[in-house]
């Protein structure tokens, strides 16, 4: 009887062990879908106020000849009225309409930043004489920093 012989590392290892690998990518996976969450969940609290909102027969949103009057001065200087481009007289003919009609017009101003001040201070003047009560002014949201920071 032959004694068996041990062979220290002659062969060829022909096998991948993937064990290590597929560990990584579950853990990272885990990971992953955590801080999603995560964020997920922060995000709707700040978007969202969970509420249940009562019914009401007026609760339908305003009609067109109730809700404000939108003008917008593009970067040109042109003006908008209902996406089509009027003068400014069009603008004082609707204020009128509408004060005509018992209704104390209001009107939305959005106007470019870089537009010069004296062409929409010249608008808001205009709104202003045709009987326009409020007249907001369109801009978007901007963070604040403490003072002493650039």
């Amino acid at each position: 009887m032959a004694a068996a012989q041990q062979d220290d590392g002659d062969d060829l290892i022909s096998a991948i062990n993937v064990t290590p690998l597929v560990d990584v990518f579950l853990v990272l996976l885990v990971i992953f879908m955590v801080t999603a969450s995560i964020f997920l969940e922060q995000e709707q609290r700040l978007r969202e106020i969970p509420l249940t909102l009562p019914t009401a027969a007026s609760g339908a949103p305003p009609s067109e000849k109730d809700a404000p009057i939108s003008i917008v001065l593009d970067r040109a200087g042109r003006v908008w009225l209902d996406g089509k481009q009027v003068d400014v007289e069009a603008v004082g003919r609707l204020i009128d309409d509408r004060r005509a009609a018992g209704r104390t017009p209001e009107a939305v101003l959005s106007a470019d930043k870089d537009l010069p001040y004296g062409r929409v201070a010249r608008v808001i003047d205009f709104a202003k004489l045709h009987g326009i009560g409020n007249l907001a002014i369109n801009v978007e949201e901007q963070e604040i920093a403490p003072l002493g920071t650039p």
